[in-house]
């Protein structure tokens, strides 16, 4: 398209006399037609009006209005219409256009689209309309807003805070879903038509208080079709003030960094003044609603010039030198609970280092991202109810090209402890009868000013005001989880109870808060009735102990009901330190061959091992070991009691791992254990227990008395070859590479 202008003389100029007579009267830019390489988008555009354009950050959408005359509205009004392109950053290969259909079009004007991409990659879509039967609002112009859910557009709804009753039109909401930018005629202003602008208030969930840009941008002229682009910083939008090249001219401007104690309210002093953008882009008609797209290197625009398809049509060019955006580096991720990895509706605050600008973002399940420029520092502050704080700085300095950098954010609980637990512990049997035996509890390990109270009629009281000189939550948190409270309790006629469990564990309400009250139950069983079962408890063994998981006679591969076990609190305990390594030591009473004994009690680890891995602990962090009999936890084990309390598997935590430490087995048995031989002859058993009598006690109703006489040889255990460790590579920072990398590249951040 050839470069022309019209002078205020009526004299057609040459190139030369017009670059000089704009410079030296408006200070208007012109830019060679090769250079803008202006595209008329003749697979979009029709005889009919084109115009709104709005393209996606990616320039993969192109949505606009048009009156053609096969839309919603059969009359010639204005609907919606969308047109999917093939190609980005070339040439661009735009399908044939589609209308957006029902619920969004109607039977009246529906036009000025503005979208924004959420992280559940579904649209978030603004436009304005005209009021209408079962479409509420003033009977004027309005906005309204509506989000593609499953594929389909929801109906929409209008923007109740910020219509009025004068024309609010033309939106354009930033990428972070922070800002809405609108014109309109309203009171308050300096011209006919200005730009005015709403915050989001999170806290509230609703849109604020729309405040006017100021008289940096707007005139008595007016300023309409406002786009802000995705670096957040950068407003496109057109004008009919005087000095421009002829109606409605496109303007660029910036945001000027804030100064300490202003607010973006204070607009008047954080923009720059408008630049037009010149011949070609602008013309001696109609030039408006500029989009740009997020790499800044083309805009597309309405514009109703001679020569084109239709009254208005929408065009593609180059954006020129002094209006490109900065480069948007695009943060996104997910923030999650740790340990349950529950997507958290978290605010994530994002700093310039700098101290020039500030926003935020707000997304639910957990989904965030945020259109970032590069060259910067930002410090990201993410906050949710009830959890602790996390601060993070992502450092864009030497990254020089449009890229996605993935950074979840796992948060914890937010540590609220009360000065005092106190503590409910009721004793029962397995039928849920009520008891009284005599009961202790300690808490370990002990920390210096915690007061433990005497333990009377099931109730204590554990002071943790030592707590208070921790100045952070985490530090607190770190040493209150290495606190246990154990419970051991005697009665006669019952098995004696020695109970551990973890004091946060205990106080740690529904909701994730630390209560004041522990209301904890304990089951006590008769005594020589029962199998030991799975218990979490002080190990006598090591200070690391923290489960005894017990075995009947001559078995390895189930335990003792083993629906009830802990394995799960195991696990449980281990999430909340997963650095740590897990030892399972397996053992065995004193009845049969050393050998034996040995092969059963390494059964017996890696059986408790399979099972941890099941629930969730690698298995590259477990290490199993065998004992035999080598190890009694009771070393009298003349007793039935004594020797049952022996066939067991210990659990450790230990923080590092030990020298030379290797799994003995890897696999657990998946056949049950033999059954044992047939009963010999009765000859026979009358002159083996002539050598071997067996004492009375030891012989109970569930027990046949070769199986309390030997432990036998589980099934053979082949062990299977080792899984291989992947080490997790630490974060680091992008660094600059001599290749630039392309566009929209995606970087992965630990």
């Amino acid at each position: 398209m050839k470069s022309t202008f019209t002078g205020v003389f009526g004299v057609v100029l040459s190139s030369v006399l017009l670059l000089a007579s704009l410079r030296a009267q408006t200070g208007i830019t012109v830019t060679s037609d090769g250079d803008a390489q202006l595209l008329n988008l003749s697979a979009v555009n029709t005889p009919y009006s084109e115009y709104t354009p709005f393209i996606t950050a990616d320039e993969h959408f192109l949505f606009f209005q048009s009156n053609r005359p096969d839309g919603v509205d059969q009359a010639g009004d204005f609907d919606l219409w969308y047109s999917e392109n093939e190609v980005t950053e070339g040439t661009p290969k735009f399908k044939a256009p589609a209308n957006v259909g029902l619920p969004v079009n109607s039977a009246y004007f529906d036009g000025h689209p503005t979208l924004r991409k959420l992280p559940t990659g579904e649209y978030e879509m603004y436009f304005c309309s005209f009021a209408e039967e079962g479409r509420p609002g003033p009977q004027l112009t309005n906005l309204y807003y509506t989000i593609q859910k499953d594929g389909k557009w929801t109906v929409p709804s209008p923007v109740v805070e910020i219509n009025s009753d004068f024309h609010d039109r033309m939106p354009s909401i930033s990428q972070d879903g922070r800002y809405l930018y609108f014109s309109s005629d309203r009171p308050g202003g300096f011209g006919r038509d200005d730009i005015w602008i709403s915050e989001f208030d999170y806290a509230a969930k609703r849109w604020g208080k729309p405040y006017n840009a100021g008289r940096s941008i707007n005139t008595p002229a007016s300023e309409v079709t406002p786009a802000i682009h995705s670096d957040n910083i950068t407003l496109y939008f057109s004008s009919d003030r005087a000095g421009g090249v002829g109606g409605y001219d496109i303007y660029v401007t910036q945001m000027l960094p804030m100064v300490p104690g202003t607010s973006a309210a204070d607009a008047e002093s954080i923009w720059k003044k408008p630049v037009n953008l010149g011949k070609p882009y602008n013309s001696e008609y109609d030039d408006e609603y500029p989009t740009v797209i997020r790499s800044g290197n083309f805009m597309y625009f309405a514009s109703n010039r001679q020569n084109g398809q239709g009254s208005f049509d929408i065009y593609r060019g180059r954006v020129p030198a002094f209006a490109k955006p900065e480069v948007v580096i695009t943060m996104k991720g997910r923030v999650k609970e740790k340990f349950s990895e529950k997507g958290l509706e978290a605010n994530i605050r994002i700093t310039d280092v700098e101290g020039e600008r500030n926003f935020s973002t707000h997304q639910p399940e957990g989904l965030y991202s945020a259109d970032l420029i590069n060259k910067k520092q930002y410090k990201m502050t993410v906050t949710a109810p009830g959890y602790a704080p996390i601060e993070y700085i992502a450092d864009l300095r030497d990254i020089h090209s449009p890229v996605t950098i993935q950074k979840d954010f796992e948060m914890e609980r937010a540590l609220n402890l009360p000065k005092e637990v106190v503590i409910n512990i009721e004793f029962v049997d397995e039928k849920g009868k009520a008891l009284k035996p005599n009961a202790t509890y300690r808490l370990t390990p002990e920390i210096p000013d915690d007061t433990i109270l005497p333990f009377k009629k099931g109730k204590g009281r554990v002071s943790i005001a030592a707590m208070s000189k921790y100045k952070k939550a985490e530090d607190a948190m770190a040493a209150l989880e290495r606190m246990q409270l154990a419970v051991k309790a005697t009665l006669k006629g019952y098995n004696d109870v020695a109970e551990t469990r973890s004091l946060p564990e205990l106080m740690r309400g529904n909701a994730g808060d630390m209560k004041g009250v522990i209301d904890w139950k304990i089951v006590m069983k008769a005594a020589g009735e029962t199998e030991p079962d799975f218990q979490v408890v002080d190990c006598k063994a090591g200070n690391g102990c923290v489960a005894v998981a017990y075995f009947s006679t001559n078995v390895a591969n189930r335990l003792n009901n083993e629906k009830a076990s802990g394995l799960k609190t195991v696990v449980e305990l281990w999430n909340k330190q997963p650095h740590k390594y897990v030892y399972v030591h397996g053992h065995a009473d004193n009845r049969g061959t050393a050998a034996h004994n040995m092969k059963l009690s390494r059964a017996r680890a890696a059986f408790v091992k399979k099972r941890l891995v099941q629930f969730g602990i690698p298995a590259e962090m477990i290490i199993t070991k065998g004992y035999g009999a080598t190890k009694p936890a009771v070393k009298d084990e003349s007793t039935v009691e004594g020797r049952r309390k022996n066939r067991r598997a210990e659990i450790y935590f230990e923080a590092t791992k030990k020298p030379g430490d290797a799994n003995d087995f890897e696999e657990a048995p998946e056949k049950p254990a033999p059954k044992p031989a047939a009963k010999p002859a009765k000859k026979k058993v009358k002159k083996a227990e002539k050598k071997k009598p067996m004492p009375p006690e030891e012989v109970q109703p569930s027990e046949k008395p070769k199986a309390e006489t030997e432990e036998k040889p589980a099934a053979e255990i082949k062990p299977a070859a080792k899984p291989g460790i992947v080490e997790e590579k630490p974060f680091s920072e992008p660094k600059p590479t001599p290749a630039t990398p392309p566009p929209n590249t995606e970087i992965k951040v630990q």
